[in-house]
């Protein structure tokens, strides 16, 4: 068998049948954030145009088009990039709020994880009139620390507080002056690390969090399939925010926050193909340090291989769909010669 690091650049074998089906659908709208001065290490503000340079992503069979790069505006490291960083969080959510608007196929590239209070802060006022967001938050980390709990003051771990209205007002309070996800709408998996005040906020909130022991226990794809459901119960769409630190090391090296006995990724991508997709809104991949990646680029892979998995899923599975309900709408006769057509070729 091949070594564990090739493994992921073998798609899951549903998109043998998926590809077929990708030439016809919407172009995927990406809006890249180049922002890192929030993180632990620099060198995050890279990825989007790294990504937007890269060959494999050029060559993914999901059409797309970059709608913009939001550029950082630095203030200072840790809490003092506060300021620079409300600047971005708020260009960012304009964009997203645009795309989203504009009934765009939306997907993020970040950057450090704080750009996530700008993409979903964007997503969740456009979506307000018709109902919230759900979000599944894949990660190693609960990046649920306010100002005023963290040591650090890096505005990546940050993140959750602010989108549940926690913390400073100029990071909670983006666009509108609601919190941008209820409690109930948001999961988050893969946890393996993370502080007491972290944990106390998410427990007093009852935001459900899947710790990696539980991902281990059940599998991803049992895993994800519940979040799905959990976030989709009462809300109009769902997103999904993925710092691929929350996967195993030696699928994504390229992270300046690495904790060990991450997600499989190759069981990731597999998990996505089993997910109803049809209902989500965006999706946002980040944590991406190009200057630790391998000589394999085994990183940028992983960011490919996750767009052509989620969108090929998607597509494929709305195309089904339609299909199906336009064979409703036939009249019986109709029906009939279809089926009969079908059967003589």
């Amino acid at each position: 068998s091949l070594p564990r690091r090739y493994r992921i650049r073998r798609l899951p074998y549903p998109l043998v049948v998926m590809r077929a089906s990708t030439k016809a659908k919407q172009v995927l709208s990406i809006v890249g954030c180049a922002n890192g001065v929030a993180g632990r290490q620099l060198g995050c503000e890279k990825a989007a145009n790294v990504l937007q340079e890269s060959e494999m992503l050029q060559r993914c069979r999901i059409p797309h088009t970059w709608r913009s790069i939001v550029k950082e505006a630095p203030s200072g490291r840790h809490i003092d990039a506060l300021p620079g960083v409300s600047i971005v969080q708020r260009a960012l959510a304009e964009q997203t709020a645009a795309a989203i608007r504009a009934n765009e196929e939306l997907l993020v590239l970040g950057g450090d994880h704080s750009c996530a209070i700008g993409t979903w802060s964007g997503v969740a006022v456009a979506l307000r009139p018709v109902g919230d967001v759900g979000l599944i938050w894949v990660d190693a980390h609960m990046d649920a620390h306010t100002p005023d709990s963290s040591d650090t003051g890096n505005i990546h771990g940050m993140p959750v507080a602010h989108l549940l209205g926690a913390g400073d007002k100029r990071l909670s309070k983006i666009l509108d002056r609601l919190p941008k996800i209820r409690p109930q709408n948001l999961c988050l998996v893969g946890i393996r690390s993370y502080e007491p005040p972290e944990k106390e906020l998410l427990q007093k909130m009852g935001v459900k969090v899947y710790y990696m022991d539980e991902v281990n226990k059940r599998g991803i794809e049992d895993v994800m399939g519940e979040a799905r459901e959990r976030v989709s119960r009462t809300t109009a769409g769902f997103g999904m925010s993925i710092d691929i630190d929350g996967f195993d090391v030696s699928d994504a090296p390229a992270v300046g926050t690495p904790e060990d006995g991450g997600i499989d990724a190759t069981a990731f991508l597999h998990a996505l193909v089993t997910m109803d997709m049809r209902n989500l809104v965006a999706t946002e991949i980040v944590e991406f340090l190009p200057r630790f990646d391998d000589d394999n680029k085994t990183s940028e892979r992983l960011v490919v291989n996750l767009i052509e998995t989620i969108y090929a899923t998607k597509s494929f599975q709305r195309l089904t769909s339609r299909n199906i309900e336009n064979r409703r709408c036939l009249p019986m006769e109709e029906l009939v010669d279809d089926n009969r057509r079908r059967a003589s070729n």
